[in-house]
């Protein structure tokens, strides 16, 4: 239904309107090439924000450690295979803010799975694994899932990117390695056109400067990953572009009394623009013309509804 009418080096980015904006939850995913530690990280950052109840994490047990990724994946396959297939959601608050995690999968055959998760995220961590690169040459290739996932998160209008370069312990010199792959990551977002939120150097597996900082390593100095996610701003609504309104369900009265007065009530959430009595609309695939006769908010009262919202619309007539 739609109407006729700085990169971060050492230092981090949040945007002028992150101030006021990172009130409510934070929807992000964690992308890259497979193996580069995405379901880690995930389990790092609800372990270390004290996330996990003790009888879930002696779930996760294997001969004695954890296995922080087995947090995510659930599949019996997953788990069988040591991979992420499908996108798990995972939920953590911090004392700053509520956040709503999507892990997707790494492999190239499960892009369009990691392409579902980007269409509805605020931010994007873009996963590098520091012991897959030529760390050692000043100009190193960058993996193609990794360029991938930073493109498509970039097409889809994700807010906010933030690159986490992971398993720097694992390197000889993890001081060099950071200040190759840094540069790396900054040549190539600067040439496709990429805004990045923060580059951090992270250790998933041992939790430096995930949810708590290690000071120092690698000579970086900036916030963790988790205070860079505390601020990042949510996707702004589309209030400035047409009326757009998805249907997701059909709800028919037949009593008169009600709100509905006996018109189908179409709900949704309204994706660009904003919604009120008067507004005309047409309806696809049938092209058929309408005007909006009422607007209702979540709690069945009258409003009118900006982007972002979820509503249930009323039409001057069936169609």
């Amino acid at each position: 239904m739609t109407t006729t009418n700085s990169i971060a080096a050492n230092a981090y980015q949040t945007g002028g309107e992150a101030q006021n904006d990172h009130v409510s939850a934070l929807k992000f995913i964690t992308c890259g090439s497979v193996d580069d530690g995405k379901s880690t990280l995930i389990g790092r950052l609800l372990v270390d924000s004290k996330a996990v109840l003790q009888d879930h994490l002696a779930g996760v047990q294997r001969q004695g450690e954890t296995d922080l990724a087995l947090l995510t994946d659930g599949l019996s396959a997953e788990r069988e295979q040591v991979i992420t297939i499908a996108v798990a959601y995972r939920y953590f608050a911090t004392e700053e803010r509520k956040f709503i995690i999507g892990d997707a999968p790494g492999h190239e055959q499960y892009t369009r799975n990691m392409v579902t998760a980007a269409s509805s995220a605020d931010a994007a961590v873009v996963l590098v694994d520091a012991t897959k690169l030529d760390w050692k040459n000043p100009n190193l290739a960058l993996l193609p899932q990794t360029r991938r996932h930073s493109l498509l998160a970039h097409l889809l209008r994700v807010h906010s990117l933030v690159f986490a370069v992971n398993k720097l312990d694992a390197v000889e010199d993890p001081a060099l390695a950071w200040k190759h792959i840094q540069g790396a990551l900054q040549s190539f977002a600067q040439a496709a056109g990429i805004s990045v939120r923060a580059t951090v150097p992270v250790s998933a597996l041992k939790g430096w400067n995930v949810v708590d900082a290690h000071a120092g390593w690698c000579g970086y100095e900036g916030p963790t990953l988790l205070q860079v996610l505390e601020v990042l701003p949510n996707t702004p609504a589309d209030t400035a572009l047409a009326p757009a309104f998805p249907v997701q369900w059909v709800e028919k009265f037949s009593s008169s009394s009600d709100t509905s007065q006996g018109r189908r009530v179409f709900w949704g959430r309204v994706a660009a623009g904003s919604f009120a009595p008067g507004t005309a609309v047409q309806v696809f695939p049938s092209g058929q013309l309408a005007t909006v006769a009422q607007v209702l908010d979540h709690a069945r009262r009258p409003a009118d509804v900006p982007a972002g919202t979820s509503a249930g619309i009323i039409l001057d007539r069936e169609v």
